[in-house]
């Protein structure tokens, strides 16, 4: 049997260790950031994945009679992350008296420094140049501070779908009513048939004033996979600004920005790579960073020799939560990124292949397998969508999110749930489905 004990000697000894390191060694960037590789704390074989799995859960918080299904919306973060944060916030409030500002001294705050040592961390994360990352505290953060800081005119050309999340939209739609830019809507087919019909959207809509097309790489409310490497290759071969809403995506899909070819992505780790909340980032592409202006501006804000860094300048942040992001970081690539990828597929398939027999039951987001990822949307004959949201809760103690009708619920599938999970959800909506035909 694999006890609790050899489980974290093997999985996530190094993840665990660092989160339960002195607070001081914590609050130390030269110590706590740097990179110690992931190969060592991965026992590949040797661990059964149903126990694999089950273990893992006991890592998080949520009550075990509780099914968390709205990773969408927010991640639970998993205890070496909410350590790292609690001990580094305790060492901040007890220590503060020693920060003398000089240059060897730990950091009690962030919003100036370069932060280098987590920056490093989400590079090798999304395939990125560190220099090429900037910190922010969510996706919209990095969609408003491209928005704003590309040089566009009026008459020229955004184009963005009608399935972005405010979040992803409302900096272009300011920038319209301000400068007289263009923003044109483009109607997406719920559900798409195939991946072609959403690059043709694109194609299609381009004019000779287009500048930027805005692409979201998983829609929030519908949970459409778009694809962002077909369509950002398209772009450049045209000129085209692409920037990526990544905000469902980071520690649910596997990213590799240089293979997508995007100029721009942003995401919320605070989502689906389970960091602490307020946490993002930016990347922009080292050959296009001069276009962008920097919109908080403060010390370092026309510094160009220094890459991303010149868009964090937005004054003082939290540190512990940095401490989070770089733990949670540790904890996804301990596991790793197709594992993690490969498992969650797994759980919305089964919830899917669930969903098609029942009678009654129709999924909202897309079935083509190019389009699908881990979060799926369905409803319920008879059910109105906050009304089914409610039963799931009330009944199974499953925690759907409401997309509102016709659409139904929004169902995120993350490691933290387990099948059985998903059979009680399908269980439960089975009786349902019988109560009202």
């Amino acid at each position: 049997m694999l006890t609790r004990r050899t489980f974290f000697s093997k999985v996530l000894a190094g993840a665990a260790a660092a989160a339960l390191a002195p607070a001081d060694a914590l609050a130390m960037p030269g110590r706590a950031g740097t990179w110690t590789g992931r190969a060592s704390l991965v026992p590949f074989g040797d661990v059964p994945e149903d126990e694999f799995w089950k273990e893992l859960r006991k890592e998080f918080p949520i009550p075990t009679e509780e099914a968390f299904f709205n990773t969408g919306t927010l991640g639970v973060s998993p205890r070496p992350v909410l350590d790292a944060v609690i001990q580094h916030m305790r060492w901040v409030e007890e220590s503060v008296a020693h920060w003398d500002y000089k240059p060897t001294q730990a950091e009690w705050m962030t919003g100036y420094q370069e932060e280098v040592w987590v920056r490093e961390k989400l590079a090798t994360l999304v395939g990125a140049k560190t220099e090429e990352i900037a910190l922010t505290q969510n996706a919209t953060f990095g969609m408003n501070f491209v928005a704003n800081g590309l040089a566009l005119h009026p008459g020229d050309e955004v184009l963005m779908t009608n399935q972005e999340h405010p979040g992803g939209s409302m900096g272009w739609q300011l920038k319209s009513k301000r400068y007289g830019i263009y923003v044109k809507q483009l109607p997406v087919p719920i559900p798409p048939e195939d991946p072609q019909q959403l690059i043709d959207l694109y194609v299609n809509a381009t004019t000779p004033q287009t500048r930027v097309w805005a692409i979201p790489h998983v829609t929030s409310q519908l949970a459409i996979t778009f694809p962002v490497k077909e369509l950002c290759h398209l772009a450049r071969d045209r000129g085209i600004f692409t920037a990526v809403d990544g905000a469902q995506v980071v520690g649910h899909l596997k990213v590799d920005v240089k293979k997508i070819g995007c100029d721009a992505y942003f995401s919320s780790p605070h989502k689906w790579l389970l960091a602490p909340k307020g946490t993002g980032f930016l990347y922009v592409r080292s050959d296009r960073l001069e276009e962008v202006w920097t919109t908080l501006a403060s010390t370092e804000w026309d510094n160009h020799r220094v890459g991303a860094y010149r868009l964090m300048q937005y004054g003082t942040g939290n540190f512990s939560v940095l401490k989070g992001l770089e733990k949670a970081i540790d904890f996804h690539m301990a596991i790793g990124s197709e594992r993690i990828e490969r498992r969650i597929r797994g759980l919305a398939d089964r919830l899917r292949s669930g969903l098609r027999e029942i009678p009654g039951a129709t999924i909202r987001s897309p079935t083509h397998p190019a389009l699908t990822c881990a979060t799926t949307v369905y409803a319920l004959d008879g059910w109105r969508a906050e009304a089914l949201m409610d039963a799931l809760w009330e009944r199974a103690k499953v925690r759907v999110r409401s997309m509102g009708d016709p659409w139904g619920v929004r169902h995120c599938c993350h490691i933290y749930n387990l099948e059985e999970e998903v059979d009680r959800t399908l269980e439960t909506l089975r009786a349902m489905g019988a109560e009202r035909r």
